[in-house]
């Protein structure tokens, strides 16, 4: 199985592939503007990718910054979208093992990434420590119904589908009391192999943990059934905010 970091790291084209990532980094931006921050509020963001959501969220607020992601490659195109300045700080980091001074922080961001994490729970208990009073987290993730098409796909070939197990809105809003919005945003591709191209274009290619690689053979079966169907793919994506105390 591919490591998702070093996939990451790999996809230099992915703003090429990533309008999904661009339209659900513009709408959290939206709805972060929107909640009652600080005049000048104190920013972290996890895993900022090539800097969608900085670049979208950050004129309209401003605030002191630190801009955060695990894999370097990335963090260096996000610095290279915005450039340096004052209020600016980036740095290499695990979000879900975050270490960073507790309080110092009026809200924690975060566009597609924490799907990522292996301990969803504990990565959010970790990080409302890092929330000063009154602080907020809000993050975009994919929740349940994300890659239904492509699951169908797996599934009509008599095969266990590769994707991720993403959680359900409501076990969403069960973390800390969340308050959640959700969209279905539908991309249509020109075949399965576009599809596949543009997964490996934005570093989301690797199958979940433990499972086994289809073969050659077995993936053109769900290709064939991908196709069949309309060789469209739906994100789940769910807007989660959650208040510190």
């Amino acid at each position: 199985m591919s490591d998702p970091l070093s996939a990451f790291g790999r996809a230099e084209a992915y703003d090429a592939y990533a309008q999904t990532q661009r339209h659900v980094a513009e709408a959290l931006a939206g709805r972060i503007a929107a909640l009652p921050l600080p005049k000048a509020p104190r920013v972290l963001e996890i895993g900022c990718g090539t800097g969608f959501l900085t670049a979208a969220l950050r004129p309209r607020i401003g605030g002191d910054w630190t801009v955060t992601d695990l894999a370097p490659e990335m963090l260096a195109r996000c610095r290279a979208r915005i450039g340096d300045g004052p209020g600016l700080c980036y740095r290499l980091l695990d979000g879900e093992r975050p270490d960073l001074a507790p309080e110092s922080f009026d809200l924690i961001c975060s566009s597609l990434a924490f799907q990522w994490f292996a301990d969803l729970q504990g990565a959010l208990e970790r990080l409302m420590a890092l929330l000063a009073p009154g602080g907020r987290i809000a993050f975009a993730t994919m929740a349940e119904e994300s890659f239904a098409e492509w699951r169908a796909a797996f599934v009509f070939a008599g095969l266990e589908p590769a994707t991720p197990l993403y959680p359900s809105i409501t076990q969403l809003a069960a973390l800390s009391d969340a308050a959640i919005a959700e969209e279905h945003i539908v991309e249509r591709h020109a075949d399965a192999r576009a599809f596949l191209t543009a997964l490996r274009g934005i570093g989301a290619q690797s199958p979940r943990a433990g499972h086994r690689p289809a073969t050659a053979a077995e993936l053109r079966r769900v290709m064939a059934a991908f196709e069949a169907g309309g060789a469209s793919v739906t994100y789940h994506v769910a807007y989660v905010v959650v208040d510190g105390e």
